[in-house]
């Protein structure tokens, strides 16, 4: 589906207006009535740079937050760039990442998938003194006070993740240095990782800090949590900076991107920017067969705004009324075509636990027993997405095992002694279906899903209007005439070759 993003002019403008002359490339675009490919292309690439000025990063994310992953994405790009690491660009990226943290669940899903293979912010405490005189940095290089602040940030979003991905021995030696800043971040980090207590935490800052740089910590956190608290009100005061519609002509007038300008790793679906699990080479057939009418795009938004944040999605309707074919439809969108990028499980009486956990299996040596896991357990460890089908038919060994998966993202696997980690990259979905009584929709009563209930990000959706039925209908009728068509053309050329004179 081909959108157009249309960014907010006076939002450029204002980005723009704050910008250095020496940095300012924007102002040449938005005197411009019509925007080029090319055009677009340099506007996102400008506002990518940007991003990574750390004086600019919390000014572009305020005013073009739906975009903040296309950035992030085409930045991640240039630091792999040839294959070689681009240590200066790196380290820009890592600072500007942990400042946007607070603000977008996009930010803290692409922090995770980046560091699976990038080296930690503080990779420069690594290397020998030719390693670093090897390396060619900008001229506005990062000062380690702006790495291990951003370190520091990194570990307060998520501690258990960071404190066993990194290497944390080098960071020790900056607990001498001479930069105050330094010393504190430090400090402050190490606490984290040791999981010291209040009372450790106290000793350990009084072994390395003095009685004023104590305190000027305390002030300088203080005022960063109050900026902090400004910079989301100001964020949530720009929610209309980017807008979305689909395609009504070929002709771009300026401050319209279209969705094919974004980065070969993002998707726009209806106008919410998404992670591609893979480039795909030609468009899957599920993508034209559905008949994106009003209120399709207003689910299909929903859901995605869900995805995006994270969050597990229950999706509740009449039988009929599209749930699963939503599902299918985002998955097939962000590359997640078939089996197993989506895992697809039809809940009911019958189901247990061990099909969704795995359980022990014969081999063809006799008394060998191998573990084969089971379809959720496929998805938390690999990060797949998968799909529950009828969750209100779910017995309760099932719901058991579901409950410790929303409440702290681990799924626990009883009698293996395994506690998975939720895996970059999974989603979990379910459908409950509703049912009409007393003219009004109404869900099963007394299942053991209800358990679950405060867990969910609940999508209700409803049967199609009868306007927009027919247009479904109608666009069902020309797709099916064009292949008909198309089948008694290409019989009668067969016909007149084959029977033509020699």
């Amino acid at each position: 589906m081909m959108e157009n993003l249309e960014l907010s002019l006076s939002s450029l403008g204002t980005i723009s207006r704050h910008i250095e002359k020496s940095h300012n490339e924007l102002t040449k675009y938005l005197t411009k009535q019509i925007w080029s490919q090319q055009d677009r292309q340099c506007i996102l690439g400008c506002l990518a740079h940007l991003l990574l000025e750390k004086e600019y990063t919390l000014l572009i994310a305020r005013h073009l937050r739906p975009l903040i992953l296309d950035l992030l994405e085409r930045n991640a790009e240039r630091v792999k760039a040839d294959g070689r690491m681009n240590h200066d660009l790196h380290e820009r990226l890592c600072v500007a990442l942990s400042k946007l943290l607070n603000f977008s669940p996009d930010a803290q899903a692409f922090a995770t998938r980046y560091f699976s293979t990038a080296p930690p912010v503080f990779q420069r405490l690594y290397f020998t003194s030719e390693e670093s005189s090897s390396i060619q940095y900008g001229p506005r290089r990062m000062k380690l006070r702006d790495l291990m602040g951003a370190t520091l940030n990194f570990l307060q979003s998520d501690c258990a993740k960071y404190r066993v991905l990194w290497d944390w021995s080098a960071c020790v030696s900056q607990l001498f240095t001479s930069d105050v800043m330094v010393r504190c971040y430090t400090t402050q980090c190490l606490a984290l990782v040791s999981h010291m207590t209040d009372n450790q935490k106290t000793i350990f800052l009084r072994k390395v800090l003095s009685s004023e740089e104590i305190l000027h910590l305390k002030m300088k956190s203080l005022e960063e949590r109050q900026q902090l608290e400004v910079e989301k009100v100001l964020v949530l005061a720009n929610q209309g900076s980017v807008m979305w519609r689909k395609e009504k002509s070929n002709r771009y007038t300026r401050g319209q991107v279209v969705s094919e300008d974004l980065s070969q790793n993002v998707v726009a679906v209806c106008g919410v920017v998404l992670p591609k699990m893979k480039q795909q080479t030609e468009e899957p057939i599920f993508l034209k067969d559905l008949v994106l009418v009003d209120s399709t795009c207003r689910n299909l938004r929903r859901l995605s705004i869900a995805v995006a944040s994270q969050k597990s999605v229950l999706l509740e309707g009449p039988i009929g009324c599209g749930k699963t074919t939503l599902v299918k439809y985002l998955a097939a969108v962000t590359g997640h075509v078939k089996a197993p990028e989506i895992l697809k499980v039809q809940l009911g009486d019958q189901t247990d636990s061990k099909m969704l956990l795995g359980m022990y299996r014969c081999t063809d040596v006799p008394g060998k027993f191998v573990w084969q896991p089971g379809s959720l357990t496929q998805a938390v460890s690999k990060g797949y997405w998968i799909l529950l089908e009828d969750i209100d038919h779910a017995p309760l060994d099932v719901i058991s095992v579901l409950l410790p998966l929303m409440e702290n993202r681990k799924l626990t696997i009883p009698g293996r002694e395994d506690c998975i980690q939720v895996a970059p990259g999974f989603q979990f979905f379910a459908t409950r279906r509703m049912f009409f009584s007393g003219g009004s929709w109404h869900r099963p009563a007394s299942t053991h899903a209800a358990l679950l209930d405060k867990y969910w990000t609940k999508l209700q959706i409803g049967n199609m209007p009868r306007e927009e039925l027919k247009q479904a209908s109608v666009a069902d009728l020309v797709r099916e005439t064009a292949v008909v068509l198309l089948v008694s053309t290409l019989r009668n050329f067969m016909f007149s070759y084959y029977h033509c004179p020699a």
